[in-house]
């Protein structure tokens, strides 16, 4: 039995990643005055899948309702930006989706933003080199600029949501790892930490790819996997003006962008890679997947398909490889909202698309909270919406692994 006083909260959000720091911010926006909120860190802010992230912010997504997320995404970058003492670094520099095999990827980008009302422009291979002076002018006939694209510091933007959140009066407790959920009466009450009880009326799990097993322990399976997500920054060179813009590249299945005088360049996996959420370790630094360790094979077979795009990869060293885990589901919708359990909610699995959408998470997720008609229709992101599923078996990790394989986009 705890020894210590429980902490009393009206909402408590677990995890202090850039869903958690979003969340707390919009929640303590709508929320009315003296409504007690606690965000939950077991380490330090960011730290955890956030900062490993490469941060890119693309506008086309799948469906509207997430299009009006990455939106509301950058509704919150400009009011962060206008409050704080300096701009958050937001490069929006655009970005070029480029196919020279997969014409129909790019007649297909075009119809989507047209169908969600984002600008985009044809451009010929010398403009793109103009953006991009890497660029293979042979390698494609065409390519679509969408002018509003960018990327952000992922670290920098989520303390930005959490510096918000405190001046509005959260509490963040660092170095506070839930081990586990209290359930009274059929309803969360709380979690335990160690020896101290946090107790509330509504307890939000941001818990990223840790919410599998710990959720698991209270019965609510999620349908979502550990999966690897992981990209290179080359040598610098006069090739990669911080200026130019992100680039899609959908043949190589790769993305880029500069990065402090290099390239930094995204290759996913064709054959599953991914973990084992029942054996997450705290720090995520150095963690060791299914297969392709360090991240070898993916290069190797990725890699000639990257040269016709960007030759000068074959002169270029490489300075730094950066893996980190994402958390996908089979369609590669986020899981926000109910569980079956009442007063608990979740904001979890983005398959690589968290920070991007982290506005409209934060936003969707306190008017959830808070019982208010939501700014987006949120039923593909129901937990359930895929059935009874096991998310330690070996099938349906590898299922949500080729989820990431098949995508295309930024």
């Amino acid at each position: 039995m705890s020894t210590y006083q429980a902490v009393e909260s009206d909402f408590l959000i677990i995890g202090g990643g850039i869903l958690g720091a979003a969340t707390a911010s919009y929640l303590a926006q709508f929320a009315s005055a003296g409504t007690r909120i606690t965000v939950l860190e077991a380490g330090q802010p960011a730290t955890g899948t956030t900062c490993q992230a490469a941060g890119l912010l693309t506008r086309l997504k799948t469906d509207t309702a997430m299009a009006e997320m990455v939106g509301e995404t950058y509704t919150a970058i400009e009011r962060l930006s206008q409050h704080s003492d300096q701009p958050l670094p937001f490069r929006q520099v655009g970005s070029i989706h480029v196919a020279k095999d997969d014409q129909q990827y790019l007649e297909n980008t075009a119809v989507q933003a047209q169908q969600l009302n984002v600008e985009f422009q044809w451009l010929s291979p010398s403009a793109v080199t103009l953006q991009a002076p890497w660029f293979n002018q042979t390698a494609a006939e065409r390519a679509l600029f969408i002018p509003d694209d960018g990327y952000i510091d992922p670290a920098l933007l989520a303390q930005a949501y959490l510096s918000e959140a405190r001046q509005l009066g959260v509490k963040l407790c660092q170095n506070t790892r839930v081990d586990n959920l209290i359930i009274e009466q059929g309803r969360v009450a709380g979690v335990r930490c160690g020896e101290q009880v946090y107790r509330a009326g509504t307890t939000i799990s941001c818990a990223g790819p840790w919410s599998v097993a710990l959720l698991a322990e209270a019965g609510i399976m999620l349908p979502m996997a550990p999966v690897r997500s992981h990209y290179w920054i080359t040598d610098d060179s006069d090739l990669f003006p911080m200026h130019s813009p992100a680039m899609i590249l959908a043949d190589a299945n790769a993305y880029t962008r500069p990065e402090v005088g290099g390239l930094l360049f995204g290759l996913r996996d064709q054959q599953p890679v991914y973990g084992d959420p029942a054996n997450l370790p705290a720090d995520l630094q150095g963690y060791l997947f299914n297969c392709d360790p360090d991240g070898f094979e993916c290069l190797e077979s990725g890699y000639e398909r990257l040269l016709e795009f960007c030759p000068v990869l074959e002169t270029l060293g490489l300075r730094h490889y950066i893996t980190g885990i994402s958390s996908y589901t089979p369609d590669g919708r986020p899981i926000l909202g109910a569980t079956d359990l009442p007063g608990l909610l979740l904001a979890t699995g983005c398959s690589g698309s968290g920070i991007t959408l982290s506005g409209g998470i934060g936003r969707l997720l306190a008017e959830q909270a808070l019982e208010r008609e939501t700014f987006v229709d949120d039923s593909a992101f129901r937990c359930n919406r895929f059935g009874e599923i096991d998310p330690f078996s070996d099938g349906f990790r590898a299922r949500c692994a080729l989820a990431r394989s098949a995508k295309r986009s930024g």
